[in-house]
């Protein structure tokens, strides 16, 4: 009782480092007293309205850990987030991951409400965030050839990206793309020949 009530107090503390440990120190606890932090609940869903990215995004992944063997609590607590404009990038691409699992599992494509959420993160001023959800996309086994479009505009943009790991990850997620769909991405010709001469090699 007395390690519950410490964390509690620790997981909605005003200081965000404090914060943050609380909650990652609780989800290694899951592996010893998964019961005892399924009831720190309510204080991981307060700690996600944090002002602080780290937070936030510790908050998600235990309130996930604590959810995720219940299907119908992470449809209600996406379906509840992707609505409330996320503020933390981190965050954000675990909410994209998980949902993409969502619509993974539903194999509904598209057609699910989670798809729409996922597409519109393409458009995020963070380019973590733009290229997480790209990822997520041409991932999915159900995407079609016309669904990739905005992901590869989105991935071709960031092959001029002044960042060599954003240029890098671009041409490493149109190379899978273009394993199945080898037309969809010939746009980007002219942009991956400039890379030949990348000052980066790896690129």
């Amino acid at each position: 009782q007395g390690i519950e009530r410490y964390m509690k107090q620790a997981i909605v503390d005003r200081n965000a480092a404090v914060s943050s440990a609380a909650l990652v120190s609780s989800l290694h606890l899951t592996k010893t007293i998964p019961e005892g932090v399924k009831r720190w609940a309510n204080e991981a869903q307060e700690a996600i309205n944090s002002d602080n990215e780290m937070v936030q995004c510790h908050a998600l992944g235990l309130l996930y850990h604590i959810r995720k063997s219940d299907r119908l609590a992470v449809t209600k607590m996406v379906t509840k987030l992707s609505k409330s404009h996320v503020r933390s990038p981190y965050a954000l691409c675990m909410l994209i991951r998980i949902a993409a699992k969502l619509i993974q599992d539903e194999g509904a494509g598209s057609d699910s409400p989670y798809f729409d959420f996922v597409e519109s993160c393409l458009r995020h001023s963070r380019e973590m965030v733009a290229y997480e959800a790209a990822n997520a996309i041409i991932n999915l086994k159900c995407t079609s050839a016309r669904e990739l479009g905005s992901s590869i505009s989105v991935l071709q943009l960031m092959l001029s990206s002044s960042k060599p790991t954003i240029r890098f990850a671009a041409v490493r997620t149109l190379n899978k793309i273009a394993i199945n769909h080898p037309n969809t991405v010939t746009s980007c010709n002219i942009d991956l020949e400039s890379l030949i001469t990348d000052s980066n090699r790896s690129i």
